[in-house]
């Protein structure tokens, strides 16, 4: 079998970001546009621009899943099977939603020019399962670091992507009440027409509203980590102007939820209604995908302070990953169930998103903790786009010194013999070549603490 090695390198990562972005606010927009405007397309034009974007998805998957299995130079980033399970399930899931779409790409050339809802279930469920539990999985892993080590950024990255999960459940529910008012098989009506006879029942009423809420609390969850991983920039910029700038993204997805709460600019609606319809869909459409790509900005940015490929490689997958995650969580253009349904490939970019939010965070931690040189290369740079990785990477490394303790005790209560004392020497000559001078600061603490508690078990206890 022929290995394909992916160079996955800053300019690569940007422009497949940038590209998958650009796509998602097209199919997103497109049917509210359309609505607005009136200016119906024929159903070839429609057909042609699904078959585009299902070209795009099919491509970004194949080149991303294609650089995070190349081969890496230091084998020991290798996290054994659970990743080449987890590599599988994601490589399944993108053939299984690939043969979905197929099967509304292939419909109009068969002159079956409608489909049923039960493919778009299949998609939302499959994309919304699979995100949360690589998600489900990513936040079990930051719980776990966090109860080794205490850390600020830790638990913000922590809380963001736990308020993430509850957010795609409630979208999931959400989909679920509305597409099930319906119609079994969707035909080309004119889109206008899907837009003004949206059907929804009591309960989707009501978790339209919830969805928001998540999604702000999950959006402005993720916007604090973020600031607080670049504030570095603070002292470039002075904080003044930094919190000016960090703040743009968070005011611009906000903006559009004004209406429900003050609804300031009834008026203009009142009078204009289309002109303030068409501003509305130009200027704000691109709310979740402009955030997403100021969220992923952090990791490109720890990625240009980072020399070893190996680590580059991952903080570039991290980025994609939480761009194209936080961008594919949008589910509103999907419920018109337009022919054919656009807002389907967005929302089919979710589980491939939190798959490599997960693997290139956790990959960064595996590599750091087992990399001397490149501790040494983070603990020299007193950057903050670094702080996640440096915090991860001992906390790793803790995790990896406390299981060899546990291991060796778990030994030495099943023998008895003279020889556990030789091996108890071993270890303690193992755990103080793992600390190098670097990190003395920051494990000594724990290592004091497993020697003692190693040594006080090995003496026999004195009669009184």
């Amino acid at each position: 079998m022929i290995q394909i090695n992916v160079t996955l390198n800053r300019k690569m990562a940007l422009a497949i970001i940038l590209s998958v972005m650009s796509m998602m606010v097209i199919d997103t927009a497109i049917v509210k546009y359309i609505a607005l405007t009136n200016n119906e397309l024929a159903t070839p034009v429609y057909v042609g621009i699904f078959i585009t974007f299902t070209i795009v998805f099919v491509g970004t998957v194949i080149i991303l899943l294609t650089v995070i299995n190349s081969k890496d130079s230091n084998p020991v980033v290798v996290r054994g099977l659970a990743v080449k399970s987890y590599y599988l399930l994601i490589t399944m899931t993108g053939l299984s939603l690939l043969g979905i779409l197929v099967i509304f790409i292939i419909q109009p050339t068969l002159e079956l020019k409608n489909y049923n809802t039960l493919a778009l279930f299949a998609i939302i469920y499959v994309s919304h399962i699979i995100s949360l539990l690589f998600l489900f999985l990513l936040v079990l892993t930051l719980s776990d670091w966090i109860r080794t080590k205490r850390s600020k950024i830790l638990s913000f990255y922590t809380v963001a992507f736990a308020l993430t999960a509850v957010a795609i459940i409630t979208s999931l529910i959400y989909a679920t009440n509305v597409l099930a008012y319906q119609p079994t098989t969707i035909r080309p009506y004119p889109i206008h027409v899907s837009v003004i006879n949206l059907p929804r029942g009591e309960l989707a009423i009501y978790f339209g509203p919830i969805l928001d809420v998540m999604s702000i609390v999950s959006f402005v969850s993720v916007w604090v980590a973020t600031s607080v991983l670049l504030n570095t920039y603070s002292k470039r910029l002075g904080k003044i102007k930094y919190w000016a700038i960090i703040a743009i993204p968070l005011i611009y997805f906000l903006f559009p939820f004004e209406r429900s709460v003050a609804d300031v600019f009834r008026p203009l609606i009142d009078a204009s209604p289309a002109l303030f319809g068409a501003v509305d869909i130009l200027v704000f459409s691109a709310t979740k995908q402009i955030g997403a790509l100021v969220f992923s900005l952090a990791f490109l940015a720890a990625s240009a302070l980072i020399t070893k490929n190996e680590m580059q490689k991952y903080m570039l997958i991290s980025a994609i990953g939480i761009a194209i995650l936080f961008g594919s969580i949008e589910i509103d253009t999907l419920l018109y169930a337009t022919y054919p349904p656009f807002g389907l490939i967005t929302t089919s970019f979710m589980p491939i998103g939190s798959y490599l939010v997960f693997s290139g965070i956790t990959l960064s931690a595996t590599l750091l903790a087992r990399d001397k040189e490149l501790r040494k290369e983070f603990y020299q740079t007193a950057m903050s786009e670094l702080t996640l990785l440096k915090t991860i990477g001992v906390t790793e490394m803790e995790k990896e010194i406390i299981k060899s303790y546990k291991s060796i005790e778990k030994r030495n209560k099943a023998s008895e013999r003279k020889e556990t004392r030789f091996e108890k020497d071993y270890v303690r000559e193992i755990l103080h070549d793992v600390v190098d001078d670097l990190d003395k600061d920051n494990v000594r603490e724990i290592l004091h603490e497993v020697l003692t508690e190693l040594y006080t078990k090995s003496r026999p206890k004195s009669k009184t």
